[in-house]
């Protein structure tokens, strides 16, 4: 069978889930012999780091969803190349609706579980040879909205699980695992001289763009029932986003501001092996690849039920689940996880153990039947 090149396509500004996804991906790909494309925006932290893995990668203006001039040349370098596109972003769908026009063939990635128009499922995605959901809770989304069932796929996002791949992203070993209690003591330390905190104190994170749907709000709220019983709490909430003013004025009218810290933009692995519990508090999550990250650092999790992130924590089981925006289920949640160490080392160590389900082996062999199936 003919292995098809891969046109990998996000014209996100950042460096978010997606497009550490799609970094991840393409690896992977590349160590199992694919050629892989990456098509960023000039400028871009995603052309920084695929340049920096050795990728080949190409810019493109990214004028807007129904870029023309974009969606040309994307479609002009498939059809020389006979690649397939896979757009990682919904503005870049867009594009490969255009350039399937030209007859490319195209997957489309979803990772949020936001409604979906019903023009954009029969037009949009319906376009796609496959659209891939992270999770069945946006495959659901997606099927009820009109896209064509049958070009609906699975495949929930990964991680390294091992030092084979880590390798892969030309890591000496596989950051995502427990610290030591030296690497912890440390990451501790500098955090908390930084951040002026102690560092005996009890320590909860959460990192997640400051969006409305990440709903720092119920989060908050919690953590105030949650000092009332745990005063040595502190709360440690990283991620940039346009809620960042609005959170910071409310923490600072409750009379919080030296217990829950929003600490801004962080390598999220300094920060995870330094927690004692993560929160999870969004009213909409397409699977929440974070809780995979805090699951390989060992740390216990509390999250709410939000879209597919029942598919990632099992309740009781790997985490403890709670209905969205209800501060006091959150805050009772990570209550038990904070007294109650057996339970919490328990869902910590099972977290772990099933995170393998989760690797990039498993990622790459599920998008290359698909690839292979259209190409």
């Amino acid at each position: 069978m003919r292995r098809s090149t891969l046109f990998h396509v996000d014209g996100e500004r950042g460096l978010r889930g997606g497009e550490r996804q799609l970094l991840y991906l393409a690896a992977a790909l590349r160590a199992r012999g694919r050629r892989n494309a990456v098509y960023a925006r000039a400028g871009g932290e995603l052309e920084e780091q695929a340049r920096r893995l050795g990728f080949e990668v190409r810019t493109l203006p990214f004028l807007g969803e129904w870029d023309p001039v974009s969606a040309w040349r994307l479609a002009r370098d498939a059809r020389r190349e006979s690649a397939v596109i896979h757009a990682h972003s919904a503005h870049a769908s867009g594009l490969a609706a255009l350039a399937s026009l030209r007859g490319v063939p195209c997957v489309m990635h979803r990772r949020v579980d936001f409604t979906v128009g019903r023009g954009s499922a029969s037009w949009k995605y319906g376009r796609a040879g496959k659209v891939v959901a992270v999770s069945g809770a946006i495959a659901a989304l997606l099927r009820g909205a009109g896209a064509p069932a049958g070009k609906v796929a699975v495949v929930p996002d990964g991680l390294p699980a091992s030092d084979e791949e880590a390798a892969w992203l030309q890591w000496d070993r596989n950051p995502y695992s427990p610290p030591s209690d030296v690497e912890r003591t440390r990451y501790r330390r500098i955090l908390a001289d930084e951040l002026r905190i102690d560092p005996a104190t009890t320590w909860i994170g959460n990192l997640a763009a400051l969006v409305p749907h990440k709903d720092h709000d119920t989060l908050i709220a919690a953590a105030v029932i949650v000092l009332l019983k745990r005063p040595d709490a502190r709360f440690l909430i990283a991620g940039r986003g346009p809620e960042e003013a609005r959170l910071a004025a409310s923490v600072a009218r409750m009379g919080l501001a030296e217990k829950v810290l929003l600490v801004g933009h962080r390598d999220p692995l300094p920060l995870l092996k330094s927690l004692d519990a993560y929160a999870q508090s969004s009213w909409g999550e397409g699977m929440g690849s974070v809780l995979l990250e805090a699951a390989a650092c060992a740390v216990p999790i509390a999250a709410t039920r939000a879209g597919g992130i029942p598919e990632v924590v099992a309740d009781g089981e790997t985490g403890l689940l709670v209905a969205p925006r209800d501060p006091e289920a959150l805050a009772g949640a990570l209550l038990r996880l904070l007294g109650e160490p057996a339970l919490a080392a328990r869902l910590a160590a099972e977290g772990r153990r099933r995170l393998p389900r989760f690797g990039l082996t498993r990622m790459a062999a599920d998008m290359e039947r698909i690839y292979d199936a259209l190409a």
